[in-house]
């Protein structure tokens, strides 16, 4: 094989990336522009397969800390709904969501159960035994929420192809792994404060493009935390 004539479409944050003799990052040589390296394909295709369990370890985690730090019952008393952690709630709709958008580029829309945790893990299975045809899917026109300054989303458009479908993915799995406080990772603090809790506990990791509040444990990727904070810059 010939020497690569692109760089790994992680950059920076490519898992074989290299540094020149200036101190520039470089990802890991490719044949095809606009791929992934080997190591990073086989890193995001692995987290790609831990989704339906990250699913179901979220589902738990939505009320246990609510439930740890409830008083003790009254006897005789009404006991009120456990209110569920609303970050860990939005990260469940979106693995099912983004698993299912996936899912249906890959069966042209066969029938998948209704119950939310059944649908993710029929959805993992089938993007596991697809995972070639998946990040090889060419250009499409997908659905996307867009933030808006003053609060609230708007229902936009953008597109993504197979790499974006495989990162977009494995990156759940980060976040997921992030909520549930099992990240290993290095992580900088950054000096604004959360737009969410107001607190200055926000981290961003140097390994992988997340951002996370220590605080209210809201986590993004780094892209949109920038759109959400927008003038704010978030670490490289």
């Amino acid at each position: 094989m010939g020497n690569p004539e692109h760089e790994c479409r992680q950059g920076h944050r490519c898992k074989a990336r290299t540094r020149d003799t200036e101190g520039k990052t470089h990802g890991a040589g490719v044949e095809r522009a606009g791929t992934l390296c080997r190591n990073c394909e086989n890193h995001a295709f692995a987290a790609i397969g831990e989704l339906g369990s990250d699913y179901q370890a979220l589902a738990p985690a939505r009320l246990e800390e609510r439930r740890r730090a409830s008083t003790p019952k009254v006897s005789g008393s009404y006991e009120l709904p456990i209110p569920i952690q609303l970050p860990i709630d939005t990260l469940m709709t979106d693995i099912d969501n983004e698993t299912l958008r996936w899912t249906l580029r890959i069966t042209k829309g066969d029938p998948l159960p209704a119950h939310s945790e059944e649908r993710v893990a029929r959805c993992v299975a089938i993007l596991g035994a697809n995972l070639g045809t998946l990040v090889d899917l060419p250009l499409l026109v997908v659905s996307a929420w867009f933030p808006h300054a003053d609060g609230g989303d708007w229902d936009g458009r953008e597109e993504f192809d197979g790499v974006d479908a495989v990162l977009r993915l494995a990156r759940l799995h980060d976040r997921a792994v992030s909520a549930l406080g099992l990240e290993e990772t290095r992580f900088e603090w950054l000096r604004e404060p959360c737009h969410v809790c107001g607190h200055k506990t926000v981290t961003a990791s140097l390994e992988e493009p997340l951002v996370k509040c220590r605080t209210c444990h809201n986590v993004w990727d780094q892209d949109e935390f920038a759109r959400l904070n927008n003038p704010l810059a978030v670490a490289a």
